[in-house]
């Protein structure tokens, strides 16, 4: 028997093209906000148990992206839960840097992701977070003793993980979107030319980089019973990456006369804390 899948149908309806602006929508996506906090109940207390140091947005009401269309989101593409610095080490960074990092994506997060392609569960470092993405630059800039070590983590990550880097393209009248850069298996990112070419390119600030695995919404690991114990083992995976960039006190590969803002690019519509 086909087992219970988590999300709906119409949960990935609510991200179709022409309703993501729709504020007829928003009990909609509100519905789908209310699945992702069930998620962050059942997995989060086994975050803690692992003692990850990954942390929910500390304001309550952002624990999940923005779910209704509001004048500072006009519209909504995806919803995510997400876990990243401590409210300490944001606040530390904006003393420090000068910048607002209250908003959760300007800062490296590991994030559960629906969107109307599917489901995902990703590294995700947006443009805005120029930090975490200038310290991974970085640090594989060190040598190659850095080098080495971060190619083994892709390495044990398996073959399903995807590589992304994006970048937003603003039209003369409005915006056009997120037009993809490099698209790679993460294991291909093992080769040591592999994956300098493709630091290369990134350009922190500028790009937004994703690393993880997308779901279809017929898959069968996203049932009911099974969904808790899948989004924690690919986070399993993939917090040793996230750890390894990360910027914190301890974790600081910055270069402290370097342009902090980079290519900072266009902003998006679509963003929110």
């Amino acid at each position: 028997m086909t087992p219970e899948l988590f999300f709906s149908p119409a949960d990935y309806a609510v991200f179709e093209i022409g309703l993501t602006s729709n504020a007829e929508y928003d009990g909609e996506r509100e519905r789908v906000r209310d699945k992702l906090t069930s998620l962050h109940k059942l997995i989060y207390p086994e975050i803690r148990k692992r003692k990850w140091d990954l942390h929910p947005h500390w304001m309550t009401q952002w624990l999940i992206s923005a779910s209704r269309i509001s004048p500072a989101t006009a519209r909504i593409d995806f919803m995510t839960l997400r876990y990243s610095k401590p409210e300490t080490t944001i606040k530390l960074m904006k003393r420090e840097l000068i910048d607002d990092f209250g908003h959760f994506y300007a800062n490296a997060m590991l994030a559960a992701r629906i969107d109307r392609e599917g489901f995902a569960v990703e590294l995700y470092i947006s443009e805005k977070a120029w930090v975490d993405a200038q310290n991974l630059k970085n640090r594989l800039q060190d040598g190659t003793e850095q080098r080495g070590h971060f190619r083994n983590l892709l390495a044990e990550l398996g073959g399903e993980h995807t590589f992304r880097l994006s970048q937003f393209v603003r039209g003369e009248e409005r915006p056009i979107g997120y037009q993809e850069i490099v698209r790679a298996k993460a294991s291909r990112l093992v080769n040591v030319g592999m994956l300098n070419s493709t630091m290369e390119k990134y350009k922190p600030g500028g790009h937004e980089l994703r690393l993880g695995i997308t779901y279809t919404p017929d898959d069968e690991r996203l049932s009911a019973d099974t969904i808790g114990d899948e989004i924690l083992a690919r986070i399993a995976q993939l917090y040793p990456i996230y750890a390894f960039l990360s910027w914190s006190p301890k974790n600081d590969y910055r270069k402290k006369d370097a342009d902090h803002r980079g290519d900072l690019g266009q902003k998006s519509t679509r963003r929110s804390r």
